[in-house]
């Protein structure tokens, strides 16, 4: 009898600690999912900039990718030729490429 009591102790601390883990997981797997929920919500409430109305400092502050130097190509090059009307017009500005226009389409408006 002896035997079998030495060889259960073993199991039952390795079901108690798998257990335990398990709970762990899933306790840290709820914290996850609502870090994600938050995130998502962080990301729709997105600035959004009006590209033909904006200034220089604004839009480097809204958009991704985008910094001072960059921003102020973008407004002269709209004081120069007018208003954009989508974003392959933003591409011929000098530096503004097709993945940094991806990265912000949610974020400009024409209006």
């Amino acid at each position: 009898m002896s035997y079998l009591n030495i060889h259960l102790f073993p199991l039952s601390v390795f079901s108690r600690t798998f257990l335990m883990s398990l709970m762990l997981m899933a306790s840290m797997g709820s914290v996850a999912q609502d870090f994600s929920v938050e995130t998502e919500s962080a990301d729709y409430q997105t600035e959004q900039v009006r590209i033909n109305e904006a200034d220089a400092e604004t839009i480097a502050r809204s958009l991704e990718g985008i910094g001072m130097t960059r921003a102020a190509a973008i407004v002269d090059f709209r004081e120069e030729y007018g208003d954009f009307t989508t974003l392959e017009d933003l591409q011929l500005v000098k530096g503004v490429g097709e993945v940094t226009l991806k990265n912000n389409e949610t974020r400009i408006r024409f209006d």
